[in-house]
């Protein structure tokens, strides 16, 4: 019985099957991650159902919030990375995206997160939240009113589509680190880490990186290395 094989430009003749194992290897490692993880389910703080993962079993924990428009998929490398380093890593999708409930409420998602605060609280002894875009706002918001560690504040608008860190950002008494691209947004993002930066009190930190890369897709861009390591030297000494 023949094998139906493929060509590559080499000129060498691959089987079938194992041409789609490897595709399907390369376009699902979102899936892979989230299988070393445990799932959890808890609610905001006004009773949406949201699904989020457990990355990790270290005595501090880590949230992650996503950006608009993606979910929590976006973290999953990151998380895993956290947990190899003895954090515990937790993301989650905000209502109305991936597995959570509700409908997409954005001016809403700060209780999203302050109710993964309090489901992760009792498993850890001191919790940092670091957030993508609208997860970044929606973090400032929620380390105004909670005692966390600190907070990472990537590519935050300071206000969006209701979601308002305006007067939150100075009630923060926790470390604070806010970064962003310089062209993202036609500089709009980047303004905006500038302006929570300045309002910010107690220690603070700023990074303001080239290109226009926005949110978690600056672990895409050639400042992966570099983003990673600012965030853990933050996470261990902020």
């Amino acid at each position: 019985m023949k094998t139906l094989c493929i060509r590559h430009d080499k000129g060498q003749r691959i089987p079938v099957f194992i041409f789609l194992l490897a595709l399907f290897v390369a376009f699902v490692p979102s899936y892979s991650h989230a299988q070393e993880a445990t799932a959890v389910s808890f609610s905001s703080t006004d009773g949406i159902r949201l699904k989020g993962y457990l990355f990790g079993s270290g005595k501090t924990g880590v949230i992650l919030t996503h950006m608009f428009p993606t979910d929590q998929k976006s973290w999953f490398e990151f998380a895993k990375k956290l947990a190899n380093e003895g954090y515990t890593a937790m993301t989650f999708d905000f209502r109305g995206y991936g597995e959570s409930g509700g409908s997409k409420e954005i001016s809403q998602i700060d209780r999203d997160l302050e109710g993964a605060y309090l489901y992760l609280k009792p498993k850890a002894q001191k919790i940092f939240l670091v957030g993508a875009s609208m997860g970044g706002t929606a973090s400032v918001r929620v380390a105004s009113r909670q005692p966390v560690a600190g907070v990472v504040c990537i590519s935050g608008p300071v206000s969006f589509r209701g979601l308002d860190a305006q007067d939150a950002i100075g009630e923060i008494k926790a470390p604070s680190l806010f970064m962003a691209t310089e062209e993202d947004g036609g500089g709009r993002f980047s303004v905006s880490a500038r302006d929570l930066h300045q309002k910010a009190q107690g220690k603070k930190d700023l990074l303001i990186l080239s290109g226009s890369a926005h949110g978690t897709f600056l672990f895409q861009s050639p400042h992966k290395e570099q983003v990673e390591k600012k965030i853990l030297e933050f996470l261990k000494n902020p």
